[in-house]
């Protein structure tokens, strides 16, 4: 009988002991994101940070940065992988075919508690199977021009903003006084979007030039018109800056509007903090045409993950509207609190209120998203091999969007 006693006793004890260790427990969690900013990423890591007190538990993140060219290939062989992700951003090109494939777990209930109407439908109509809602929109960012006024007044032509005031701001005008600050300057007038409008961002560089010419890729009913008359024009207009009047940084030049090697570029605010250092007078505005494109992306937990409740909630928290509000900055928001508050307008020191409401809040208001679909990995891989051809001098813009045209519809019908 003592003997026994002294053993209960002895596992009493262990159990007291052990009681404040199991407290401490750390839950690991993978993120992953395409954005290698440090600053960014430090935000993202404060949410995680705010979320795991509230919770009374320890969370270690890591974050994952993917590049974006490769973000959605790495992405699903992680997915596959023993190590998977238990939060991931997703492209919208790729919304339909994360949702079709069941590795975006079901958010409904972790979002409940922090106001989902305050969310534009709009923006999660993108993300829902039915009425479930399968990821969450935390930066739903128009394209915006970013320029050089140092270059513009070296080669004496007029600002965007200056065209803009004459209601001139056009593609054509655009093509303009791009060739007169590379006969002007040397310079290179224009970068694509990232540097990779060639490659892994071809539609984010097209686009916003074929939809202000009445073109597009496919819209809401998957009619193909990318081929039609007008998107052949735009891409001949873009073809033509690069080959004609070599205005354009060209396939396989590395020179970057943030080191001053070119006038411009198609870009979003969260690359701004990028032009923190230079020594010369930078501006932005809206792309010319005045036919905003918008890049959206969302948050999501992985639904075979090893925690995929907590995911679910930790991601509902960084998309709530206080982290929301901290993200608007750099991400423009989908929550109307934020995107209709004075705020907002001011919550990049780097941009100027009044900028911020024209170029980012004007066109989130007016723009469109980047056309998605089910099968839309299979439709990217397979329609850059037909653009690839686009980039020589000689090639023929008509029949190489013919070419891209079907394949589009072969996956479409």
């Amino acid at each position: 009988m003592k003997r026994f006693l002294s053993i209960l006793l002895t596992a009493i004890l262990l159990m007291a002991f052990a009681a404040p260790a199991l407290a401490e427990e750390t839950v690991a969690l993978k993120i992953a994101t395409w954005t290698s900013n440090e600053d960014q990423l430090k935000l993202l890591g404060s949410f995680v940070d705010e979320f795991a007190q509230a919770k009374g538990i320890k969370i270690d993140a890591t974050f994952e940065s993917i590049d974006f060219a490769e973000y959605n290939t790495k992405l699903l062989l992680e997915l596959q992988s023993t190590t998977p992700p238990d939060l991931y951003w997703v492209l919208e090109t790729a919304a339909p075919a994360f949702i079709a494939s069941g590795n975006l777990a079901v958010l409904n209930d972790a979002m409940a508690a922090y106001n989902p109407e305050d969310i534009a439908e709009t923006a999660l109509a993108l993300w829902k199977n039915g009425e479930d809602v399968c990821a969450i929109p935390f930066s739903t960012s128009p394209f915006v021009l970013l320029y050089n006024a140092d270059l513009f007044a070296q080669a004496g032509a007029k600002t965007p903003d200056e065209l803009i005031a004459e209601g001139n701001w056009t593609w054509e005008s655009f093509r303009e006084i791009c060739k007169q600050i590379k006969d002007k300057t040397g310079v290179w007038a224009l970068q694509t979007v990232d540097g990779q409008g060639y490659d892994a961002r071809i539609l984010h560089n097209l686009l916003p030039i074929v939809r202000a010419f009445g073109g597009d890729a496919w819209d809401e009913n998957y009619e193909v018109s990318i081929d039609s008359p007008e998107s052949v024009a735009a891409v001949q207009l873009f073809h033509d800056m690069v080959y004609v009047d070599g205005s354009v940084v060209p396939p396989g030049d590395e020179s970057s509007f943030f080191t001053g090697a070119a006038a411009m570029t198609m870009s979003q605010i969260s690359r701004v903090s990028n032009l923190d250092e230079v020594e010369w007078k930078w501006s932005m505005t809206t792309l010319p045409g005045n036919v905003p494109v918008i890049g959206q992306a969302a948050l999501g937990a992985f639904s075979r993950g090893k925690n995929v409740e907590l995911a679910s909630e930790l991601v509902a928290y960084m998309t709530s509207e206080s982290c929301v509000a901290r993200m608007a900055g750099i991400w423009p928001p989908a929550r109307y609190s934020v995107l209709e508050s004075e705020a907002f307008l001011t919550s990049n020191s780097r941009i100027d209120p009044e900028q911020m409401k024209n170029a980012v809040a004007a066109s989130i208001a007016t723009g469109r998203v980047l056309p998605s679909h089910q099968l839309y990995p299979q439709i990217e891989v397979e329609a850059k091999m037909a653009y690839d051809k686009l980039w020589k001098a000689d090639a023929d813009v008509a029949a190489i969007l013919s070419e891209v045209a079907g394949i589009y519809r072969k996956y479409l019908k």
